[in-house]
């Protein structure tokens, strides 16, 4: 009668541990992908798939990429953190595990490639706030599908899940517009990314069609880190004769620190200057006055990335797909009615 293996007399087998087999046996984080995949396959191959009755069967890996190009929007923003649980749950649906695979632009292309390549992923969802144009080619290189999240690259042929910018700035101007504000000022980020360009322009389009006149001492240009906005802005204030009643901010995390900017140079949020941001992150209900935003359905993110994914990996296509996530406008305490 030949003897059932145990967990002991694998790892002697596979050189490894007895406790990182008991990890893969349990199903327990710890072990990384590549390694994991190689102990299930040397268990199989022993006919003992009785060891793996806690281990769920998967249809591979779906890499979720974390792609840093300037590092501070990615960094600061707890935006994938939000879209996460949305994106596992489907993965899970469809049978796949969620990997992460953490990414640099200044890292050598060839180490990227090496990085994708090992990762032992059948696809890629990309958290691409931060990428370029230049940056997808390592992964079309991959020959692998993959799609970019927040992130459209509407002249690129790749698929994408991103918000839709221009509705939400819309939505923005149209509600300072219609609490009287014609002095409409626009508080941007040194640091530029797809997103912050299509709701700058969105901002233009709409002083365009209200025929209002942008004023260059309107445009503040701040650097993304809370200390230097509240500098920024303090200094804005004290060099310009004039403000406009109203500023629309690249998003919250600008916004919070530009009102906390305004507070400490004695003005007061919205008697004085309104401010509108973008995201609705849990902090605009936590400072004083709470900030009017336009809210992106981060829930509905990952499904449509995931459902994208599936799509493209189970009836291949020579065309891209983009979709567009729609926003709201959150009316809070920050924004002043004017006669």
């Amino acid at each position: 009668m030949k003897m059932a293996l145990r967990a002991k007399d694998i790892a002697e087998m596979l050189g490894v541990s007895t406790a990182t087999v008991s990890l893969v046996l349990n199903n327990k984080p710890g072990v990384g992908d590549q390694k994991r995949q190689e102990i299930i396959e040397k268990i199989r191959e022993l006919g003992c798939d009785y060891l793996l009755k806690d281990i769920p069967v998967t249809n591979g890996n779906i890499g979720f990429v974390v792609y840093k190009t300037i590092g501070k929007i990615v960094d600061e923003s707890p935006f994938f953190n939000y879209i996460l649980e949305g994106l596992n749950s489907s993965l899970t649906d469809y049978g796949y595990n969620l990997s992460f695979v953490y990414m640099n632009r200044s890292t050598p292309l060839e180490v990227q490639e090496m990085q994708l390549r090992s990762s032992d992923c059948k696809g890629f969802l990309i958290f691409g706030v931060e990428m370029q144009r230049e940056d997808l080619q390592v992964f079309i290189d991959t020959g692998l599908p993959f799609v970019v999240l927040d992130n459209s690259f509407q002249d690129s042929d790749v698929d994408s899940v991103s918000i839709n910018n221009f509705q939400g700035i819309s939505k923005a101007m149209q509600y300072a517009y219609d609490m009287g504000h014609r002095e409409i000022g626009y508080i941007r980020c040194r640091e530029r990314i797809t997103s912050f360009s299509e709701r700058y322009q969105a901002y233009k389009n709409c002083m365009k069609k209200f025929g209002l006149k942008i004023k260059e001492s309107y445009i503040w240009d701040v650097n993304y880190s809370e200390k230097t906005i509240r500098e920024e802005v303090g200094k804005y204030l004290s060099e310009n004769n004039e403000n406009p009643t109203i500023f629309i901010a690249e998003n919250d995390f600008i916004a919070c620190h530009a009102i906390h900017g305004m507070q400490d140079n004695g003005y007061r949020v919205p008697e004085d200057i309104s401010v509108i941001g973008f995201d609705d992150r849990p902090v605009c209900q936590m400072i004083v006055p709470s900030v009017t935003t336009v809210n992106v359905p981060k829930n509905a993110f990952g499904s449509a990335a995931v459902e994208l994914l599936m799509e493209k990996m189970q009836n291949p296509r020579d065309y891209s797909m983009k979709t567009e996530i729609g926003t709201k406008l959150i009316i809070r305490k920050s924004v002043n009615q004017l006669k």
